[in-house]
């Protein structure tokens, strides 16, 4: 009996396929999701062949199958045509996308897919019907059968984010709106993120016990790789804003690395200044290399541009016109408009934490490090470093990272609780990978792909850097802690703060850690994020 049998006839003991949410798999064990727990036949489940063992637990209910030595591979093309023909033919599909486990479709006319017949294709866990998609549930292997289906049907991926955002839309409060906007956008670059954190991190204990030199050539050639994710993020963040707004991500591209381009920094940013038309450009002090939310902005007004190019530009001359058009628009209007407006934000924070530090250590300990990952996500954060950098110029020491430094940990804990706190193996595996490289300073796969999705688990850590930067800001601004010098706050800088108030900040670290972990396994992960 294979493993689909098995599980249809799981499901008739357990309310029907309409009462499982969610099939998730671990070697020989198979974990179902169920919406209402009291209709379990437990002792019928458990008689059913090939049901080795069966547990219900919180509405989860685990099953133990057969092992197999020699797992039978799935034939991604056999499951693609057998959802393609019960689903109406490729004629019915109007657009599909896939998240971690499902093939989400919409289709043209949903009473010509017959969900029966997808459910008995072989390689098909379960199909749910939610949000005007037909969700055909695959498992880990749903991004092979997705190929299969493009090349089928001949559709482009280009209708891959209007679907899945469709889905993934939240009407409500403006931030909710925002932040579910950025993760939206960043999740696709997740993976990249996360194996340049780690090739970071794994430079850094290398170059830390002697392994590398920073000048040799593995070092520069590795080092290499993760400046080619970090140092050109905006790019990145522009192709997927530009599927997010609808408009073309290769003008988006283009508009990105202008943009980052290290020849206007310099021009721009020199004595003499560079204008355009007479007009001076300005920009953020350092760059747009690290900016996320203002590259949002760029792309969403160039959508706006695209937009207008193609409702009014005669079709003859619109593949021509509009890129040059949105070209030689967005560029200039991103240092002339978008440029000094984050150039005049930054500032106005640098001026407010040298008025607040004046007044309080204490409070600019506890503001600062609450608000510290906040700033970096709209890349304000920049008005505040150079401070830093002055002070250890010319007194050779930072107390600006004994406050800040705490945060970093802070949302690496909260991505250790959602990890600690989850049952769902992706889940688990990308916010263990976040929660690893925030240890090691490397934040981003942290706050874009875990805490800011959640949105709890980020609120959770902003109030733990707060109290942890409080205890480095008070505690430890007493015992006068601070950084010898430059570089990122994580495990392998601790050297760089031995001293005076030494011990108050390596509590502080931990306090944001273990604080942000434990508040995020008890009040920050619902349960519910399991089935989604």
């Amino acid at each position: 009996m294979d493993e689909t049998s098995i599980l249809q006839s799981v499901c008739s003991c357990i309310g029907g396929q309409q009462n499982v949410s969610r099939v998730l798999s671990s070697g020989n064990k198979r974990y179902l999701m169920v919406k209402d727990a009291s209709a379990v036949d437990l002792t019928a489940v458990r008689q059913v062949e090939g049901v080795q063992a069966a547990e219900l637990s919180r509405g989860r209910l685990t099953l133990e199958l057969p092992g197999n030595d020699k797992e039978e591979k799935m034939d991604h093309k056999q499951v693609a045509q057998g959802i393609i023909e019960n689903v109406g033919g490729k004629e019915n599909i109007a657009s599909f996308t896939h998240c971690a486990t499902r093939l989400r479709l919409k289709l043209r006319d949903n009473a010509k897919a017959n969900k029966d017949a997808v459910c008995k294709v072989k390689g098909v866990i379960n199909v749910v019907e939610k949000g005007g998609q037909f969700q055909v549930v695959i498992g880990n292997e749903v991004a092979q059968v997705f190929d299969v289906v493009q090349e089928i049907t001949g559709i482009s991926g280009q209708a891959e984010d209007i679907v899945e955002k469709d889905d993934l839309k939240v009407k409500g409060k403006f931030i909710d709106t925002l932040i579910d906007l950025v993760t939206n956008i960043f999740t696709p670059i997740l993976p990249a993120l996360i194996g340049a954190g780690m090739i970071r991190a794994l430079l850094m204990l290398c170059t830390q016990f002697g392994i590398l030199q920073s000048s040799s050539g593995t070092y520069i050639m590795i080092n290499e790789i993760y400046n080619a994710v970090f140092n050109f993020l905006p790019v990145y963040m522009a192709y997927c804003a530009a599927k997010r707004f609808k408009c073309n991500p290769m003008i988006a591209a283009a508009v990105a690395l202008a943009l980052v381009s290290s020849n206007l920094q310099a021009a721009i940013q020199s004595e003499e200044g560079l204008r355009f038309l007479g007009i001076q450009l300005s920009m953020p002090k350092q760059g747009y290399g690290s900016a996320i939310i203002p590259i949002i902005f760029i792309i969403w007004f160039m959508s706006v541009i695209e937009h207008f190019c193609t409702k009014h530009i005669h079709p003859a001359a619109r593949n021509i016109v509009t890129p040059l058009v949105e070209l030689v628009i967005t560029v200039p209007v991103s240092f002339l408009v978008f440029g000094p407006i984050f150039s005049a934000l930054q500032a106005a924070i640098g001026n407010g934490y040298t008025a607040l530090y004046n007044l309080s250590p204490v409070v600019t300990g506890i503001v600062l490090g609450a608000a510290w990952q906040i700033l970096v996500v709209f890349g304000l954060h920049w008005g505040i470093v150079p401070l830093g950098q002055v002070n250890l110029a010319m007194y050779g020491r930072n107390t600006i990272n004994a406050v800040t430094g705490p945060s970093n940990w802070a949302q690496a804990g909260s991505a250790m609780g959602v990890a600690l706190r989850t049952k769902n193996p992706d889940v688990k595996e990308t916010a263990m990978s976040a929660a690893i490289t925030g240890i090691f300073s490397i934040t981003e796969p942290a706050i874009y792909g875990v805490n800011l999705k959640y949105k709890k688990p980020f609120y959770i850590a902003v109030v733990a850097g707060g109290i942890a930067g409080g205890i480095a800001g008070g505690i430890a601004g007493a015992g006068n802690a601070a950084a010898l010098a430059g570089g990122p706050v994580g495990i392998l800088s601790f050297p760089l703060f031995i001293g005076e108030g030494f011990i108050y900040f390596v509590i502080g670290m931990f306090a944001a850690f273990f604080g942000s972990m434990i508040g995020t396994y008890l009040f920050g992960y619902d349960a519910a994020n399991d089935k989604a």
